[in-house]
């Protein structure tokens, strides 16, 4: 009996099973809609600022199907970004990013759908990076070459930075090395002061004045900085030296300045940081107006004995006993007695430790200039050794003034300075074989900053107009017998400063 009606039960549930499947088939149409197969031509890469056009290539199934039969949406990350069939992407930040593009069918709504990824590059890791003031602000451009010549970009930063003003009262521009990037400093005075940011999006990142363990200093008025690989500085207008110090692969933009002053032996006021290749080379020197002295600091030693960061400074060691004297020469291990200092540069420091190093002085009792170069280098950051050189009567004397300002071509052994009353005469000097001042170039209003490419072939002038100049400085340009000019940028109000963009930064 159970048998029968278990057989029973089976049975009807079969009749339900199968009079159910013919039903769901009557009520439920499964529309393939009309697919389309998406594919794109090119490199999926674009470039911050530079509209990238995004055009698919459809492959439909049926004939007589265009792209009007569908909509279309775009997303990145997840946010729509364009209802258009054909893609502008206007990137506004380096990075990798996830694009869905959905063809969505009219008539049945169905959505067919790809996926790739965009890689996003920034045009702003190399180049020229212009520090400007124009009507009392600080403003950021940016000259780089292209396949069909020079682009210039104006205010990058407020444009970066929703509007907002970068400062005022700007003095230097910095590029450096960040662990993942680059970094980008702007050293003012005015406004909301010092600033670091994105060097590859002019993002703000850091603000000087909120940066410090134990909070501001008392009178931070900063003129200049040094950003090496282990350990940064920042000079004062009053010559005190702060420091930040690094641990190993730190996060960008995380570490904090320390508010106390760096000291060392008879104390010290930095009037001058050198400008090195800060993360070529393993030293920076400076001078001392206080103990009228050159020291120097030692930047890399943490790299090769310890993970944290470390800073030494200290002043020059003596020649060594076995080296012979050379007539006349100003040793950078003793005191500039007797000496006014004047300017002070590297040239060739680009293999780690050693650089060849020149400082021009004038002689208090003769008025006369002196160029006095001196080798360097130091052993894993432990012994500093340096070795004399003969010492050069400058014979661009009569075109120097305090206004005056160098750069140090330092695979050339150019030393290019501006000079003249009224600061517009632009002059060369051999420091390797000496011989006279030549006149370069008469420039059209006061020079205010000069900077080398990083393969000396370049020179960039910066004057009171707003006008910056690229200068052709290779060998070949200077034989031609008059100054070749690459590219001209007018209406900046003041340059300030400049610097090369993703090199071996200053």
């Amino acid at each position: 009996m159970k048998t029968i009606h278990i057989t029973r039960l089976l049975l009807l549930a079969g009749m339900i099973c199968q009079f159910s499947c013919v039903k769901d088939n009557s009520n439920f149409d499964y529309k393939k809609g009309n697919p389309v197969k998406i594919t794109f031509d090119g490199n999926m890469q674009a470039v911050v600022d530079e509209p990238l056009s995004l055009t698919p290539i459809r492959e439909y199934e049926k004939p007589g199907i265009s792209s009007g039969d569908y909509d279309h949406e775009w997303y990145q990350d997840g946010v729509l970004i364009s209802k258009d069939s054909n893609l502008v992407y206007n990137a506004t930040k380096p990075g990798y990013f996830l694009l869905h593009y959905y063809m969505i069918e009219k008539a049945s709504g169905i959505r067919f759908d790809f996926g790739a990824g965009l890689t996003v590059i920034s045009p702003y890791e190399t180049g020229w990076g212009i520090l400007y003031e124009k009507d009392g602000v600080s403003e950021i451009a940016h000259v780089r070459k292209t396949a069909t010549g020079y682009k210039d970009q104006l205010a990058l930063y407020s444009d970066k930075n929703k509007g907002e003003s970068l400062g005022s009262q700007p003095l230097r521009i910095k590029d450096y090395y960040v662990n993942g990037g680059r970094g980008l400093a702007v050293i003012q005075q005015g406004g909301q002061g010092t600033v670091e940011m994105d060097g590859r999006s002019f993002e703000k990142k850091l603000v000087l004045n909120e940066s410090f363990t134990g909070g501001t200093p008392q009178g931070l008025k900063p003129v200049n900085a040094g950003y090496y690989e282990t350990s940064d500085l920042l000079l004062n207008e009053d010559g005190k030296l702060y420091a930040r110090l690094f641990q190993a692969n730190p996060i960008a933009f995380t570490v904090p300045w320390l508010n106390i002053p760096l000291e060392i032996s008879k104390g010290m006021k930095i009037k001058h940081l050198w400008d090195v290749w800060t993360t070529y080379t393993a030293f920076t020197v400076m001078y001392d107006e206080l103990n009228n002295r050159l020291l120097y600091a030692s930047l890399k030693l943490a790299q090769t004995m310890q993970s944290g960061g470390a800073l030494k400074i200290d002043t020059f060691p003596p020649p060594p006993p076995f080296m012979p004297a050379l007539p006349g020469y100003i040793d950078p291990s003793k005191p500039l007695t007797g000496y006014d200092y004047i300017w002070g540069g590297a040239f060739k420091d680009d293999a780690g430790f050693s650089a060849t190093c020149m400082f021009l002085v004038r002689d208090q009792a003769t008025d006369e200039l002196y160029l006095q170069p001196f080798n360097f280098f130091s052993i894993l950051g432990i012994q500093t050794i340096h070795t004399p050189a003969m010492r050069q009567t400058f014979t661009g004397k009569q075109y120097i003034t305090p206004a005056s300002h160098y750069v140090a071509v330092k695979k050339r052994n150019f030393l290019f300075f501006s000079g003249n009353s009224d600061n517009r005469g632009l002059y060369y000097y051999d420091v390797s074989i000496g011989g006279p001042t030549k006149m370069y170039h008469t420039l059209p209003a006061a020079i205010t900053v000069l900077r080398q490419s990083d393969d000396g072939q370049e020179l960039a002038v910066g004057m009171a107009d707003g006008t910056v100049i690229f200068y052709d400085i290779s060998n070949q340009a200077m034989l031609s017998g008059g100054p070749v000019e690459l590219h001209r940028l007018s209406g900046l109000g003041r340059v300030a400063d400049i610097t090369v963009r993703g090199g071996l930064p200053l």
